[in-house]
């Protein structure tokens, strides 16, 4: 549980999600990196909870495209801007609906989906014809879901492979939380504003010292065992944050307290939800 005290309304900030919108932050610059793929986040929240609110918090970063909707054949009209670099995440606003296709469509679209996130697509190929894609481009996905409609799909998408293309953040409200927030719109809070990020224009390298690597190595051994898997893909994901984050403060070597910040953030990186 994540304690918190009181604090003045920000009427710019979502309440108690700071460290869900690090994490999407961090999540957003490992686009920039050129030694590690980007990172894909799913959060895991009840209705009401922000989920969407916290996608749309970096509206108007160029490296983000937000989706209400997609197919297996909906990337087709960004896939210049995913091959050339300028597209890094893809932001699905209602993973739902996608979900909710018929089954044929939903599943060809996460296969594609995944492809892109993990290997990068060179050719695809359905009852629409098929399409090549060049220098294997990989994106990353942000996206939210509910508990139960994520537990409802967990055993497929683990027997798929999906369930370790991204990184779940779970979380769910105190009753403090849930008071704070009602005073907050008592107040006359409202949605924020976006906050674009500001990202250098050429990917970069950051150096990760191997002892900091072998903490990020032993954390994601534990989040494999929670998740029931090997763990290696959470591996990659813990040290391209820790670079993001090193690379937020313009750093070209990860340090000791970009390490504990992601590892503190890493209490959230599992499907049982977090308070907050």
């Amino acid at each position: 549980m994540v304690k918190h005290t009181r604090q003045p309304i920000d009427r710019n900030k979502l309440v108690r999600l700071e460290p869900i919108i690090e994490i999407l932050r961090a999540a957003v610059w490992t686009g920039r990196l050129s030694d590690e793929k980007p990172v894909s986040v799913m959060l895991i929240a009840e209705q009401e909870s922000a989920k969407t609110e916290a996608l749309k918090y970096f509206r108007g970063t160029p490296t983000l495209r937000y989706i209400s909707d997609l197919t297996s054949r909906g990337l087709t009209p960004f896939r210049n801007d995913i091959q050339n670099g300028q597209l890094r995440h893809i932001i699905l606003l209602d993973l739902v609906r996608i979900l909710c296709h018929g089954k044929g469509v939903s599943e060809r679209t996460i296969q594609t989906l995944a492809s892109l996130m993990e290997e990068g697509e060179s050719e695809t190929s359905d009852g629409g014809g098929s399409e090549k894609w060049t220098n294997f481009p990989r994106i990353g996905a942000l996206m939210g879901i509910t508990p139960e409609f994520f537990r409802s799909k967990r055993g497929r998408w683990r027997a798929t492979g999906f369930l370790t293309r991204f990184l779940p953040v779970a979380f769910r409200y105190t009753e403090d939380t849930v008071h704070e927030i009602h005073h907050a719109i008592a107040m006359g809070s409202k949605t924020p504003e976006p906050h674009p990020e500001k990202l250098p224009p050429l990917p970069c390298q950051v150096f990760c010292d191997p002892k900091f690597a072998l903490q990020l190595s032993r954390r994601a051994e534990k989040l494999g065992e929670e998740m029931q898997s090997y763990g290696f893909r959470y591996h990659r994901i813990l040290r391209s944050l820790v670079k993001a984050v090193a690379r937020i403060e313009n750093k070209g070597s990860v340090n000791r307290e970009h390490v504990e910040k992601v590892i503190a953030w890493s209490e959230f990186f599992t499907d049982t939800e977090v308070e907050i």
